[in-house]
């Protein structure tokens, strides 16, 4: 047995084929001299040791090494396989099993190994110079250039990495790491999971594909790298993957902060695929929506909408798509209902637009929230528009440039993604260099040219963006980045790649559009308007020269808007724009601030005769009537302005006086003008005071109802009472309602004012109820901005009455004639829907407005309100006298009561009688009283005897 075994050795010893022996336990028992040359081993170091000491993944064991189940291979099994040398480098065999066993009868695998770089030595030296060339090409990419093979079994090897993996990453092409499922070990922790199922899902297809994932470089920082690689299977069932990766790390890092700055915009932006699936949001649109990001993504953007507009809206895309009609995009913006998170609706404003990304068709959509707009019939100002940037399309054209020392160009070597990106073929691109300059713009060749002679100059690398028209005739963006290196000939080979960045392009085109412009006018917008003011500042402190800011507002624009609707009313605001442009010098600024109000810089300005003059321009502008479709409208503009630097000396302290001359310009009538003064400024500041006080007042619940009775003259019994807003606040008491009530309108806070006078009212309401005090009705003033928000006056009283528990028939809304003939059929809807309710409307301040009888009549009110303006007076001026008659007498033949306002004397009170008004309101009777004096005039009992 002996003599067997030592002649066993010897044959080993002998064969000229490495030969590694290994019993089915995974332990090597013998390997010859060839086969610890080629692994540079001593066999003493693995005789006896597991066949692990040879693999590049820890614990693969014997099935690893033989590519299958050991109890299961066949005799002659082949696979190709790296494993590591003594010197710690790898070396990738081909390994051939033999079956044997040994004494004891176990099996044995006498495997043998031969080096794979050798095995396709026999090719031609033409295979050779080719190999070369591509090698060298690979080795100058400013990327990575990389081979990856899966064996049948799913072991995963990468033989081939170029040099770009040291440039890039800063490891040794022979120093790459593998972990045990075969990813590498560079690759970023979070990012494995992803970039293995994309392998296996390309080993599955057979498929291209393109990735982007981060590496950790040598010295820790992390790279995000993006390219893309062809999967191909080979004869022995080995699928290979060739690939090329590019460090984007610059760009992904721009794309976070274009990211950033689109999630501080204004306004919501959210992208939508063509089956109308929520893909993108910005921080915006979980503010207004009330989801966060990831409970919208994936989800029909449906969800923001109510059913009526969803179900529209469904529509119009299906028939948008099927026929490219449908009005999806046409007309600018528009405005829906949409739902909040808690169930609220709310008036948005969307513009949509559609771009393709990789062969899909995506919609973005600009979405504002109009609430505030919609009840001051005043458009809100787009501060700024960002649009997240669509991942790029990287379809990557790999090439050579040839540059000899007379500047003649050629390509000695291009991929096949010239034909992808440009429509030419690489043979073609190869033979005639000009074929590619002749694709790019006329205005990016010398560009392009000038870059190349630059660095071949200075032997430094390449980056430019260039356009280029592909064969269909598109203009599509291409992002070229080369490295020169110089023959000792003189000639300057460019390494290089060019990915296509159209769609990046086309993003970050519109997001600057969108920051800088109002996407209804395309007029600038304050962000612009204040970047030229700065600049327009240094100028004019050079030259000793004025600024002049001009603040225009369009007069009585919102009744457009309330007649026609807002669709109009933008036409009609284009139209406007286009008529300030015409009279806008070169030098000037124009932008729109917002709703109907325009701001004009005027620049270079030496004298107030400068600014007169441009005021005076621009109203004669508007001597013509706007031509709007098939109508014409006659508008005015009244202007406010304010110099610099007289006035003051930052944007938004000239910007606050500009507005304030308007709105004294505005005072003075339609079309007026007003230079701004001292006294105005003083004026802002004390509203500016007065507003930042109203918000705390309303956030600290300081409003309160005051309640004034309403007596029936005949039996002096209390029919009725006003509750009127009082503000108590804890520094000053009593604030008299003039002094805030203006504010409270202009600013926009006269809805929450009213909200707690509302409230107030009906609680103590039902408490007098509660106490047996007599059973009357309040009566309390809603603003017309309330009037006009339909859902949250509803919210608001229904809120009101359940949570006080009051009878709806014991409130009574008071709206003033002029909110309520603003938009007569709206109002007269509400009303509707209030007395369904149970809540009865009241005609506040009759005689004031502009009613027409054929509509007053419609209404489902109850009671006219006569002013006190006409009250004051009526025994002593007979048309006052004639005037609430002719009121009385109307109400009468509508069957509606009449309470006369402001009734102060006893002579008030006989004539009113006597004409047949029988319930008064007044001073006469009583002063507003807050609820404890109330309560106790109820107590007291009647104010006025019976007649």
């Amino acid at each position: 047995m002996a003599d067997a075994a030592d002649l066993a050795a010897r044959a080993l010893d002998g064969a000229p084929q490495a030969l590694v022996v290994v019993d089915s336990d995974g332990i090597i028992r013998a390997l010859n001299a060839v086969a610890a040359n080629l692994l540079n081993r001593q066999p003493d170091d693995l005789v006896g040791g597991p066949i692990d000491r040879l693999l590049t993944i820890d614990g693969g064991g014997l099935e690893l090494f033989l590519g299958g189940d050991p109890q299961a291979l066949a005799e002659g099994a082949r696979r190709f396989l790296p494993l590591v040398r003594g010197d710690g480098a790898t070396v990738t065999c081909e390994v051939t099993v033999g079956l044997s066993t040994d004494a004891d009868g176990r099996r044995l695998f006498v495997t043998g190994l031969s080096d794979a770089t050798t095995a396709f030595s026999g090719l031609s030296g033409l295979w050779d110079d080719a190999e070369e060339r591509l090698g060298t090409v690979a080795a100058n990419l400013p990327g990575i250039i990389f081979q990856r093979v899966m064996q049948p079994d799913g072991t995963i090897y990468y033989p081939f990495f170029s040099t770009g993996v040291h440039d890039v990453l800063g490891y040794d092409p022979d120093g790459m790491r593998v972990t045990r499922d075969g990813c590498l070990d560079a690759i970023h922790w979070a990012d494995r999971d992803a970039y293995m199922d994309t392998l296996r899902r390309s080993a599955r297809t057979l498929g291209s594909y393109t990735e982007e994932f981060r590496a950790i470089a040598t010295n820790g920082e992390v790279k995000w790298l993006s390219g893309t690689a062809r999967a191909e299977r080979m004869p022995n069932g080995d699928i290979m993957w060739d690939g090329v990766l590019i460090d984007v790390t610059d760009r992904m890092r721009a794309e976070q902060r274009l990211e950033m700055i689109m999630d501080h915009a204004a306004d919501c932006i959210v992208t939508i695929s063509e089956d109308g699936v929520i893909e993108t949001v910005n921080a915006a649109t979980s503010r207004t929506f009330g989801w966060d990001a990831d409970e919208m993504v994936g989800r029909n953007v449906g969800m923001l909408m109510t059913e009526a507009e969803r179900v529209e809206y469904d529509a119009r895309l299906h028939r948008y798509l099927d026929t490219g009609e449908g009005g999806m995009l046409e007309g600018g913006a528009r405005e829906l209902e949409a739902v909040h998170r808690n169930g609220t609706h709310f008036p948005i404003e969307l513009a949509l637009s559609e771009v393709l990304t990789e062969g899909r068709r995506l919609f973005i959509a600009v979405l504002r929230d109009i609430t505030t707009r919609k009840a001051t019939e005043q458009a809100l100002h787009d501060t700024e528009h960002r649009l997240r940037a669509i991942a790029d399309n990287i379809n990557g054209m790999v090439f050579q440039r040839v540059v000899s020392p007379d500047g003649t160009m050629r390509y000695s070597y291009v991929n096949e993604g010239a034909r992808r990106i440009a429509g030419l073929e690489p043979e073609d691109m190869m033979a005639d260099a000009d074929l590619f300059l002749d694709c790019l713009a006329s205005e990016d060749r010398a560009a392009f040219r000038a870059a190349l002679d630059r660095g071949g100059r200075d032997l430094e690398p390449v980056e430019l963006d260039v356009r280029l028209t592909s064969h269909t005739g598109e203009t599509r963006w291409l992002r070229s980045w080369s490295r020169p290196r110089r023959l000792e000939d003189g000639t300057t080979l460019w390494d290089g790649v060019a990915l296509d960045v159209t769609d990046r392009k086309r993003a970050e085109e519109r997001l600057m559009f969108l920051a800088y412009y109002d996407p209804l006018t395309g007029l600038g917008n304050r962000t612009l308007f204040l970047e030229r003011f700065h600049k327009c500042r240094v100028a004019a402190r050079r030259d000793n020269t004025w600024i002049g800011f001009l603040s225009m507002g369009l007069d009585r624009f919102s009744i457009i808007n309330a007649t026609l609707g807002h669709s109009v009313g933008d036409q009609v605001l284009k139209a406007v724009a286009d008529r300030l442009a015409a009279q806008c010098a070169e030098a000037d600024v124009l932008s729109r601030a917002g709703g109907d109000r325009f701001m004009m810089l005027l620049t270079g300005v030496q004298t107030l005769g400068e600014v007169f003059a441009a005021v005076e321009r621009i109203q004669r502008a508007f001597d013509a009537p706007l031509t709007v479709g098939d109508q014409e409208f006659d508008l005015t503009v009244s202007m406010g302005a304010s110099l610099f630097p007289n006035d003051g000396d930052s944007a938004e302290t000239l910007i606050m006086h500009a507005d304030a001359a308007l709105n004294r310009a505005k005072a003075q009538g339609p079309g007026s003008f007003q230079l701004f003064t001292e006294e105005m400024g003083q004026k802002a500041v004390k509203t500016l005071a007065m507003q930042a006080r109203l918000r705390r007042a309303i956030e600290n619940q300081e409003f309160v109802a005051f309640f004034q009775p309403q007596v029936e003259v005949k039996t002096g019994q209390f029919i009725g009472m006003e509750a009127l807003a009082r503000w108590i606040s804890p520094d000053r008491g009593l604030v008299p309602p003039g002094e805030f009530i203006g504010v409270a309108e202009e600013y926009g806070l006269i809805d929450a004012i009213c909200e707690q006078v509302l409230d107030d009212a009906v609680r103590w309401t039902k408490h007098w109820h509660d106490a047996g005090l007599p059973k009357v009705p309040v009566a309390v003033n809603i603003s017309g901005r309330q009037f006009h928000n339909v859902r949250r006056l509803m919210a608001t009283v229904e809120g009101s009455l359940e949570r006080h528990q009051l009878d709806a028939r014991y409130l009574e809304l008071e709206l003033t004639e002029s909110s309520a003939m603003t938009d007569p059929e709206n109002a007269i809807s509400v009303v509707a829907n209030l007395a369904e309710r149970g809540v009865a409307c009241s005609i506040d301040d009759f005689g004031t407005g502009y009613s027409s009888l054929s509509v007053l009549k419609r209404f489902p009110i109850r009671k006219l309100k006569i002013d006190r303006s006409f009250v004051m007076d009526v025994t002593t001026d007979t048309n006052d006298a004639a005037i609430v008659c002719a009121m009385i007498a109307m109400a009468n033949a509508l069957n509606l009561k009449v309470v006369a306002e402001g009734v102060e004397t006893q002579e008030h009170i006989d004539f009113l009688h006597g004409v047949g008004c029988d319930h008064l309101q007044g001073f006469l009777i009583a002063k507003p009283l807050p609820a404890e004096e109330m309560e106790a005039m109820f107590r007291k009992g009647p104010p006025l005897p019976p007649r």
